[in-house]
């Protein structure tokens, strides 16, 4: 390296670096825009689904790109216990669509829109041939559309396409929906953060009795569940099968560590 390297501009570096190494270029790009900008441009804030909710309406789908280990079911459900909608009660009705889910998925669509429920239809683009078109998704969206509950919302889930000149999901569908694109975090610090982002404060605070043992734990958790994320990266090395760990798991989890904490009198360690 010159002698004056300490000397020169953060940006010259950066030449230097696409000169001479330009696999550390993207990860030297990040710690430049974080220090000239700011941290909050290069990190990926938490996703409020409740300020996205908020910008929907009946006719307004959200529509969620689907990213490996990012499943926006819970979310979903989330804010659905919000508003006492559950399957419980049938007012909430989740599709995951495939071979055979096409008369099922449309007659709970047309039901739902009558009655004011909610429906989420995952995984869109194993369906491609039943999307365009009157007798498509597309057409069934634009009937219900015209005269629905004021209470009715629709959800839906797809996969990017594999190539940027493919076509999967039907233009008018993705020009009336909100496009959320939630990614996993690739690095350990947001993964962390990530994780952290699935309970509120009501939710650690609930454990009166082990308040301390159950904070400890639930770090515990999160971080191991931030490691497995990083993991993925590698594929299925070191795993016996292939399985996406999402945040769903991580909150049932979380939901058997309170149950046990709150069962026994005695922490077993």
């Amino acid at each position: 390296m010159p002698k004056n390297y300490k000397e020169i501009s953060k940006f010259h570096k950066l030449l230097l670096y696409r000169a001479m190494r330009p696999d550390r270029v993207p990860s030297a790009l990040t710690n430049f825009v974080g220090e000239m900008m700011d941290e909050r441009y290069v990190e990926q804030p938490p996703f409020n689904i409740f300020e996205t909710f908020g910008e929907s309406d009946k006719r307004v789908p959200i529509f969620f790109v689907l990213f490996p280990g990012v499943d926006p079911t819970p979310e979903v459900e989330r804010v659905a216990a919000k508003y006492n909608i559950s399957t419980a009660n049938k007012k909430f009705t989740n599709i995951s669509m495939g071979q055979g889910q096409e008369k099922p998925a449309k007659d709970a669509l047309f039901h739902a829109a009558e009655k004011g429920h909610w429906i989420m239809l995952q995984n869109l683009h194993l369906m491609q041939s039943w999307l365009k078109g009157l007798n498509g998704l597309e057409g069934f969206l634009e009937t219900v559309f015209s005269n629905c509950h004021p209470n009715f919302r629709v959800f839906l889930s797809s996969e990017p396409p594999p190539l940027p000149d493919m076509d999967i999901i039907p233009e008018s569908i993705l020009q009336s929906s909100i496009k959320v694109s939630n990614e996993a975090p690739q690095y350990l610090k947001a993964n962390l953060r990530r994780a952290y982002a699935n309970f509120d404060q009501n939710f650690i605070d609930k454990c009166d009795k082990k308040i301390n043992e159950f904070k400890a734990c639930l770090f515990t958790l999160c971080y191991f569940h931030s490691l497995v994320l990083g993991r993925k990266k590698f594929g299925s090395q070191g795993w016996s099968r292939v399985y996406n760990f999402n945040d769903g798991d991580l909150t049932i989890c979380a939901d058997v560590l309170y149950n046990y904490l709150s069962k026994y009198d005695v922490v077993p360690w």
